[in-house]
């Protein structure tokens, strides 16, 4: 330390930070403090952080220079009394009319003690507003998002404003948005669509002309004309600029009975027998008056032994969708992973809002072929240990043979 700076005086007063915010003609702050404003700002008013150590009123003056060079000063009269590292606001500078900013890039702000000598400086950057709208996309959202499902040719099938579509087609988006650009403006947006059960997501980009009067926002369509191209779940649609998320909303899918098959499955099970009236009587007691007695029951399997029994079936149980359509039944049955037997029937859906009937041929399940081994003589062997699989497809008019539904079971 100097001589000079023993006898220098002390100001009674330290400011460790200066940065910015832009108020209101009232005063009211209406941004948090920063170096970073826009050039339609009406006030900037300097934010100090500071530490006094007198009770009294001194003056202060700030000096601005714009980006050109050009300097502007105003005076203050600051009411200090003795605090630690405060927040103080100091008196704001700018115009209603929100010209005062006008010159974009670096304003150098000081802060000037009552000898005009610099107490702190720091620059403040007066970005054009059109950088900020960027940043946002050029609008704001002001509706949720509506969506609607059309044919390739854009034809609506289900209305705006659906939020459960059945195989939809091409799904579209619209919303209501204020705009923030001055002129017609071309803008390109992402969407991603995600389906929140397999966490599959389809990605496009669309390119529109914004009006400046602001109005309807409407994203092409995604999908196919098949009606395939939308898993059964709840998706996820958001939109994004250049990353930044906007908005998003949600939708759900779900097929038709005829893309299911006309069916729901409920149970693949093995049972695993040695005589003809083991086998009618199971299916009478276990399966036809389980299903007479509540027609939500579920047939479950049960447990069997190796070397116990000659003959085996498989039962597939369903519910059915819709009255009066035709299903072909596949039953593929494998020993140890290895293809032993198939066999295949022709069944009919039926009404699934009616009771089931006494006659017991209208219940929502079907049996298999027998699987059985052969010893060289012809006879029936006894079923070895091993690992046993049986594998259901289906066939109807409108689907070609798909994979439903397995099961495995384990002799030993």
């Amino acid at each position: 330390m100097g001589l000079f700076d023993i006898f220098k005086k002390d100001r009674g007063y330290d400011i460790h930070s200066l940065e910015f915010c832009e108020v209101g003609e009232e005063g009211k702050k209406e941004t948090l403090p920063g170096l970073r404003l826009y050039d339609n700002a009406r006030y900037v008013m300097p934010v100090v952080r500071m530490t006094s150590r007198v009770d009294r009123t001194v003056k202060m003056t700030v000096r601005i220079t714009d980006p050109e060079g050009k300097v502007y000063t105003y005076g203050i009269d600051a009411p200090l009394k003795p605090w630690e590292n405060r927040a103080v606001c100091l008196s704001r500078w700018g115009s209603q009319s929100r010209t005062a900013f006008s010159k974009t890039g670096t304003w150098r702000f000081e802060v000037l003690d009552e000898a005009d000598e610099v107490v702190i400086e720091a620059p403040l950057e007066i970005a054009p507003l059109d950088s900020l709208w960027e940043e946002d996309g050029w609008i704001h959202v002001v509706s949720g998002f509506e969506f609607s499902n059309v044919h390739q040719d854009c034809t609506i099938i289900d209305e705006w404003g659906t939020k459960q579509f059945v195989d939809p087609e091409y799904i579209v988006m619209r919303c209501r948005y204020m705009c923030f650009s001055k002129v017609e403006r071309e803008v390109t947006y992402d969407v991603d669509i995600k389906n929140l059960a397999t966490g599959k997501v389809k990605e496009f980009s669309h390119t529109v002309t914004l009006d400046p009067r602001g109005g309807w926002l409407q994203m092409c369509g995604w999908g196919n004309s098949k009606g395939t191209s939308y898993e059964t779940g709840k998706y996820v649609y958001t939109l994004y600029y250049r990353g930044k998320q906007l908005e998003f909303a949600n939708f759900d899918v779900t097929q038709s009975p005829c893309r299911r098959g006309w069916i729901e499955p409920v149970a693949l099970i093995f049972y695993f027998f040695n005589t003809d009236q083991e086998m009618r009587d199971w299916i009478l007691y276990d399966c036809d008056q389980k299903l007479l007695a509540d027609k939500n029951a579920v047939f479950e399997q049960l447990p069997f032994r190796a070397n116990a029994y000659k003959r085996a079936i498989a039962v597939f149980q369903w519910r059915s969708l819709e009255e009066g359509h035709s299903l072909k039944l596949t039953f593929r049955f494998y020993k140890d992973g290895q293809f032993v037997y198939s066999s295949s029937l022709v069944t009919e859906t039926n009404d699934p809002n009616g009771p089931y009937d006494e006659s017991l041929v209208d219940l929502d399940f079907d049996i298999s072929g027998e699987m059985s081994f052969e010893g060289p003589d012809g006879e029936l062997q006894r079923i070895e240990a091993g690992r046993y699989q049986v594998k259901l497809y289906l066939e109807t008019e409108e689907l070609a043979e798909h994979f439903v539904m397995q099961q495995t079971i384990d002799l030993r």
